[in-house]
């Protein structure tokens, strides 16, 4: 982000410029800054994780009510790509866990399965019941990932054939993030995907966790 920060305001500043190409360099620059503050955020947390300072806050969870926020929060990008989102419920379900952490999982998972919808794409998040516990399978339909780079998505800055898309924006951060979270709170993650037919990821709530 910096250096792309950088070329633009060098760009601006040679020559004099209407206001309007002002007003669209500055607002592009400022959500390159917007990203280097999530990147920023990013490391910081993958740092706590690593000198395994980060303590946890168990409480009472709303596991719905959780989903359902996080999913508000990308209202701006489910209209504008226009996503038929679905979600279905088979139960209220409550968990005992750190509310922070399982909130930033989501907020990951989400962000990236709009990330990597295509236009008019669908979503589908369910939630059921398993004879261990709570299942929750998070469904796109969009670019998906080859085969041979699926064991690498949760190493940091891995993004998988990210030259196919240079439109969509990423550090490659989320997964290995949402990966030491999932440990550290006991919740197993697993994901299959089909290149350019969409990715599932499936997160287990053990019954210690849930009520």
């Amino acid at each position: 982000p910096l250096t792309v920060i950088k070329g633009t305001l060098e760009v601006l500043i040679r020559k004099p410029r209407d206001n309007e190409e002002y007003k669209e360099k500055i607002n592009f620059c400022i959500s390159e800054v917007d990203r280097l503050n999530i990147l920023v955020d990013q490391l910081l947390l993958l740092a706590r994780f690593e000198n395994k300072v980060q303590d946890l806050k168990t409480e009472k969870v709303y596991l719905n009510a959780l989903i359902l926020d996080t999913i508000s929060r990308h209202s701006n990008t489910i209209q504008s790509k226009k996503i038929h989102l679905s979600t279905k419920f088979q139960n209220d379900y409550c968990l005992n866990t750190d509310p922070y952490l399982l909130t930033i999982i989501f907020n990951n998972l989400i962000s990236n399965a709009l990330k990597y919808s295509k236009q008019d794409g669908k979503l589908d998040i369910i939630v059921t019941d398993i004879i261990n516990g709570i299942e929750c399978q998070i469904t796109d339909y969009g670019v998906g990932i080859s085969s041979e780079d699926i064991q690498k998505i949760f190493d940091p800055f891995f993004r998988s054939h990210a030259e196919l898309h240079p439109e969509i924006k990423g550090i490659g951060l989320g997964l290995s993030i949402v990966k030491k979270i999932s440990l550290l709170l006991d919740i197993p993650i697993s994901v299959s995907s089909k290149l350019n037919e969409g990715t599932v990821v499936k997160l287990i709530f053990h019954k210690k966790t849930s009520n």
